[in-house]
């Protein structure tokens, strides 16, 4: 009986960090606080704001900047600097250390949406240099090392820069671009 009882706890507790991590808060969903969207703020948009563009701006363009391009500049590259890959680093690691994802009560919470406002994924912020990426299923995807210009260069779990980056929307978040320095439309709140 007492195993019973135990078993239906853990089970109880499993599935209520599962509820969590899908839980979008009201403070922080851009189809409820319109100032948060890209779509409506004209000044997060960086099709509108050419400050946050990094086809204009080349200090926030990894192509244009050799200090924030991962395979110029080897201190911010996870192949020359293992220990920021949470694959070799556990402390960083959200597989080892549940605290860092998005399930647990235990961490700070970004939410990453699409150009349509929809809820497609989580971010986790394990250190000041690190973001941990997760989609919506909680599925840990990938993770983002900081920049010296705050931005921060997108990475698979390997290690291999995708060509992705975030650049900071100025106001209450960050904005996704390719390679190329088009938006994604991808932006976290």
């Amino acid at each position: 009986m007492k195993i019973r009882f135990t078993l239906l706890v853990g089970l109880a507790t499993i599935l209520s960090l599962s509820l969590c991590a899908q839980e979008l808060p009201s403070s922080h969903n851009p189809k409820l606080i319109v100032y948060l969207s890209p779509e409506n703020n004209k000044s997060l948009s960086p099709e509108e704001n050419v400050l946050i563009n990094p086809k204009i701006n080349w200090k926030i363009n990894p192509l244009q900047n050799k200090e924030i391009n991962p395979t110029e500049n080897t201190s911010i590259n996870p192949i020359f600097k293992p220990e920021l890959n949470p694959s070799f680093n556990e402390t960083i690691n959200p597989m080892v250390r549940i605290n860092l994802h998005p399930k647990s009560n235990a961490t700070k919470i970004f939410y990453i949406f699409n150009k349509a406002d929809e809820l497609i994924g989580y971010l986790t912020q394990p250190s000041k240099d690190i973001l941990l990426c997760f989609d919506v299923k909680g599925e840990w995807t990938c993770y983002y090392i900081r920049t010296p210009q705050g931005t921060y260069n997108l990475f698979d779990k390997a290690g291999s820069w995708t060509g992705n980056y975030l650049c900071s929307d100025n106001k209450v978040g960050y904005n996704q671009f390719d390679k190329e320095g088009k938006w994604t439309g991808s932006h976290i709140k």
